[in-house]
């Protein structure tokens, strides 16, 4: 062995490099939040992709337990025993209308069945037994204004920045008078529209029922996604010049749920506000980060996961949430509005509607408050006090 090779075999290994617990702890903390930041986005990502889901389908989530002496009963579940008039609906399209409750569950050797018993005002179409599965249907009817109401009416397209939209028109006394043009919420179609018509026609004025941008059997959006009104608003504007082609001398514009948002829009964006006489709103978003507030919490979504969904939406789809708050628009309003609010809306937050009706100016804003309704369900709990308002409203604007 050289003297080389001897230093060498003498020198002592080097040890070998261990990290410190700190080092440690502080890799740990950095890849755990990684990971929760790499969730914060998936999360948020997903549910900014269900906001803007289009979907028509009708869920038949009950099954009818028995049906006897005019009335049938139905599992007990918070929708199923309010009060007021409503729909059931099942495949193939049948359809009954069924009026309050008369009787809620029996008890078998004490115990409760957990159903309800409501009266059956009529069965438009199919035949309603025991055993079916049917959907509780808060529009009612079904079908067309001719087949659900007997009115009379004309199958029409107005010009969109997307193609021809498909309307219903329910002709006035005449067409050079005040129209109101109807504008459903998100996901819906114009049958939601259904409640008010006779009412609308008691009084002489055209209707207009739109369908817009992602409706079935309507044009679709360019990304073929839902944009909670910021782009759909578009449509109601291009329905509103398709009314004064057609000799309309105004309009009162009426929107439920997003329809409202979208109607609200357009009066903002109007060139000519004076054209727009009057605005109903139905359960409105008038705030949509209020509601995607709690439709988060209803999901047990932190709200930090809200706030990333938000900005999803901006970066994904481009809608600016902030733009679509009507409360500061409220103080500048001219135009007189008659506004629905639900007690028991679990889909949508009233706060802002509360807040519009406080800041706008005095006698400009009429709201009316529906004890024990869901969205948009105002008509249905009390459709005397609902059709009461909503013909001394029309009557103030069809001038």
């Amino acid at each position: 062995m050289s003297l080389r090779n001897a230093a060498s075999a003498a020198k002592p290994a080097k040890p070998s490099r261990r990290r410190s617990p700190a080092r440690l702890a502080v890799s740990g903390v950095v890849a755990v939040l990684l990971l929760a930041f790499a969730a914060s986005i998936a999360i948020g990502w997903y549910f900014s992709g269900v906001a803007t889901q289009v979907t028509h389908e009708t869920p038949y989530d009950l099954r009818v337990r028995a049906v006897a002496d005019g009335t049938v009963t139905l599992p007990r579940t918070p929708a199923t025993e309010r009060r007021g008039v409503f729909g059931l609906a099942w495949s193939g399209g049948g359809r009954a209308i069924v009026g309050d409750v008369v009787k809620k569950g029996e008890s078998i050797a004490g115990i409760d069945t957990g159903t309800v018993v409501r009266k059956v005002l009529s069965v438009p179409s199919g035949k309603l037994e025991s055993g079916l599965a049917v959907g509780l249907d808060h529009w009612v009817y079904g079908g067309d204004p001719k087949s659900a109401l007997g009115l009379d009416f004309q199958n029409v397209t107005y010009p969109s920045q997307v193609g021809a939209m498909p309307a219903w028109l329910l002709p006035g006394r005449t067409k050079s008078s005040t129209w109101v043009i109807a504008v459903h919420g998100r996901n819906a179609d114009r049958a939601e529209t259904f409640r008010v018509m006779k009412t609308v026609h008691d009084t002489g004025m055209p209707m207009l029922s739109i369908a817009y941008r992602n409706d079935e059997h309507a044009p679709s959006a360019p990304n073929g996604r839902n944009l909670l009104g910021s782009k759909e608003w578009n449509d109601v504007a291009s329905a509103v010049a398709y009314a004064r082609s057609q000799g309309a001398t105004g309009v009162v514009l009426y929107g439920w749920s997003m329809g409202g948002s979208m109607v609200m829009s357009t009066l903002r964006n109007a060139p000519d506000a004076s054209f727009i006489h009057g605005v109903v709103l139905d359960s409105p978003v008038l705030d949509w980060k209020a509601t995607l507030y709690k439709q988060g919490a209803s999901r047990h979504l932190p709200s930090m996961e809200t706030n990333v969904a938000m900005r999803m939406l901006k970066w994904r789809y481009s809608i600016d949430l902030g733009a679509m708050d009507m409360r500061p628009y409220a103080p500048h309003l001219k135009t007189p509005v008659l506004l629905f609010t639900a007690d028991d809306d679990e889909t949508v937050d009233n706060g802002p509607s509360d807040e519009f009706a406080r800041k706008a100016p005095a006698g400009i804003v009429t709201h009316l408050s529906a004890s024990g309704a869901d969205h948009t369900e105002a008509w249905n709990v009390d459709s005397s006090v609902y059709e009461k308002a909503l013909t001394g409203f029309l009557g103030k604007t069809a001038a």
